[in-house]
């Protein structure tokens, strides 16, 4: 996996991903499951092509501190790092197979 350089908690230039790096990133970009993950495959290929935290984080509309947390996670865990977690939040009303119909 490509470490980035990581300086008093900013994300600087990062490396070169390798080929199968990035064909994980763009697959995970256009066929991921959840679409929170489509964006943060983007952000790390976006990052990896030039642009900067800041200009990534207004392009998805969300905080500098949430797109370095995407490359960390990245950088620590690859493709799995960027998966959709556990959300918090009140459970659903109806039943699933309620949902379903």
């Amino acid at each position: 996996m490509t470490s980035f350089i990581y300086l008093s908690g900013v994300f600087l230039a990062p490396l070169d991903l390798t080929a199968a790096e990035i064909t994980t990133l763009e697959a995970a970009a256009a066929r991921g499951p959840h679409p929170r993950m489509h964006r943060r495959a983007q952000a790390v290929l976006g990052h990896h092509r030039g642009s900067g935290i800041g200009q990534l984080a207004a392009l998805f509309a969300v905080g500098y501190n949430t797109v370095s947390g995407w490359l960390r996670d990245w950088q620590a865990h690859g493709v799995a790092g960027l998966a959709e977690g556990k959300r918090t939040g009140r459970p659903p009303k109806l039943p699933r197979v309620v949902k379903e119909k």
